[in-house]
């Protein structure tokens, strides 16, 4: 029954897609000639290029801040909160004032009440020490967390967080524990310079040479509005694609809809199937519907269940067979010969896979392909890989990365590909020919709407070449007024589904809050589905376009 129904949802689908094909066409699918046999030949009209009415201005952040503004206070001096204690001995180098302030929580606050001048962007230096370096904390303006600052030092030193956007008037401006013991001896506050546009200048070429049009057209839009916009995204839940209850509530709270669809495959693993697990064979057809029907943007990413022999270990269930904790596979000897039956379990998971992503190839639809996703885990926590390809080290992923690229891309000529990498480490980037666009997932804490720049400057810090870089999954969502002013720019969100987004089948305040829902979806940097242009006759080139249309 289930073949029956997919067979003909796909003819459905076929139909659809032509029609949605002869949208972007000058005269639509026409009949010329017919053969000696009279069977008739179909031409389809070219492409009509089209950008819609998107606004591709620069997004700066010049302000009519006073050149000579300064602020300056000893941290003791400010408002304490939660376990935040006055100490002054000296072990960690010489202070100022009468001593210093220790947050050794999350939770822990110092806050300062300050008047500015103007709406504006402000950097804030943090005379501080740490118990380790690369401890990253918040700061706070009238308690709303607004972006993270990363200690350098365990001795007191100067640490900035840059381009804190801070509307004019009086506000409390606070230092927050969120990760790690700090010690904050001295604050002040001066006008920030405007950030560099250019690290937004990425190119239009994909890794592929053999992209498709429509691959081509997707990621022509991708680079021109990064920097500009970022694009609203949910996974949905429930292998239900646009029709998941995220994708309701969001609508019924906001008035919009996500721009890109977020599916998994990964109830289409052989080990899945052996399983009997259901659900899976619907996303190809999802992802058809979301392109072609809805003019919207699919991410796809593989929860990939390791071989059937090597699930159900240490007490796990065979859908819990994804996680290191659960599966005895050992990747790197799999791919050292060492395991040849796991090796070919390997091979045949990727051919069956390649099978899956062929019908949206075939469809033309183009994807952003997130796979082997958080393989080394947490950068902050080194050696915690909770996923089986990221468990046997970077040597081995990078390997499984690149015969997974070579398979799909040369093997199988799929060219609907767009390659999203997020491992969480920038040692584990396998290179900018088998790369695309950067990836992070974010889970803050509950609430926490600070722009996450840590995490993009990791990202960034990956190669030397400028890419886009997206939040590829989040639990709290950011405020995009505070993560564009301080640069971070993510290309597109995609929240979680699940408790990030609902609960008891309704929008949730648990991770974000009712009003930033509604900030965040309504926010003229934040594109979503009504707000695209048409993605199938977006120009492949924008500089050419733009010459040929004055």
């Amino acid at each position: 029954m289930r073949g029956m129904m997919k067979r003909t949802v796909a003819t459905v689908m076929a139909v659809l897609i032509a029609c949605a094909a002869a949208g972007c066409s000058s005269t639509g699918n026409s009949s010329s000639g017919s053969s000696s046999a009279g069977e008739t030949t179909t031409t389809t009209a070219p492409v009509v290029e089209d950008m819609g009415n998107i606004d591709l201005s620069d997004v700066t952040t010049e302000y009519d801040v006073p050149e000579d503004f300064s602020y300056e206070s000893e941290a003791e001096k400010g408002t304490l909160s939660g376990g935040a204690a006055v100490l002054d001995k000296n072990f960690l180098g010489k202070f100022s004032g009468d001593g210093f302030v220790s947050i050794g929580s999350s939770g822990d606050m110092v806050e300062f009440e300050i008047d500015f001048p103007a709406k504006g962007s402000y950097n804030i230096t943090l005379t501080m020490a740490a118990d380790g370096e690369g401890q990253s904390n918040l700061i706070t303006v009238d308690g709303a967390a607004l972006t993270n600052f990363t200690s350098t030092t365990t001795e007191f030193g100067d640490t900035m967080a840059e381009n804190v956007l801070i509307d004019e008037g009086t506000h409390k401006v606070g230092i927050k524990g969120d990760n790690g013991h700090i010690y904050i001896d001295k604050i002040k506050i001066n006008p920030a310079p405007a950030i560099d546009l250019s690290q937004y200048e990425v190119s239009n070429q994909l890794s592929n040479p053999n992209a498709s049009d429509e691959a081509k057209r997707l990621y022509n839009f991708l680079t021109d509005v990064y920097g500009k916009y970022t694009i609203s995204g949910q996974f949905s839940g429930d292998n239900e694609g646009k029709d998941c209850r995220e994708f309701k509530e969001i609508k019924k709270h906001t008035g919009k809809t996500p721009a890109i669809l977020g599916l998994d495959v990964s109830n289409l693993s052989n080990s899945a199937l052996s399983h009997g697990a259901g659900g899976g064979d619907m996303v190809p057809l999802q992802a058809m519907d979301w392109y072609n029907n809805e003019n919207g943007i699919v991410s796809l990413c593989w929860h990939w269940y390791a071989p059937e022999k090597n699930l159900e270990k240490n007490g796990g269930a065979w859908w819990q067979g994804f996680y290191s904790e659960y599966t005895d596979f050992d990747l790197a000897k799999a791919l050292s010969g060492e395991d040849k039956e796991g090796y070919d379990s390997i091979i045949a998971d990727l051919d069956h896979m390649a099978g899956v992503l062929k019908e949206l190839a075939d469809a033309n639809v183009p994807i952003l392909w997130r796979p082997l996703h958080e393989a080394a885990g947490d950068p902050k926590y080194p050696g915690n890989a909770w996923f089986w390809w990221g468990s046997a080290g970077k040597d081995a992923y990078i390997q499984l990365w690149k015969l997974m690229y070579d398979k799909f891309t040369n093997e199988y000529g799929l060219n609907n590909l767009i390659w999203v990498w997020n491992a969480q480490n920038p040692d584990w980037y396998p290179g900018d020919e088998y790369v695309d666009i950067m990836g992070y997932d974010c889970y803050p804490a509950e609430r926490d709407s600070s722009s996450q720049k840590w995490y993009y400057d990791l990202v960034k810090s990956s190669t030397s070449t400028k890419k886009i870089i997206a939040m590829t999954e989040n639990g709290s969502m950011f405020d995009p007024d505070g993560a564009f002013n301080d640069g971070t720019r993510w290309a597109w969100f995609s929240t979680w589904n699940g408790e990030f987004c609902i609960k008891d089948k309704q929008l949730s305040d648990q991770y974000t809050t009712f009003d930033e829902w509604n900030k965040i979806y309504n926010s003229e940097r934040v594109l979503t589905l009504d707000e695209l242009p048409n993605l199938k006759c977006y120009p492949m080139d924008t500089e050419k376009y733009l010459e040929e249309h004055k």
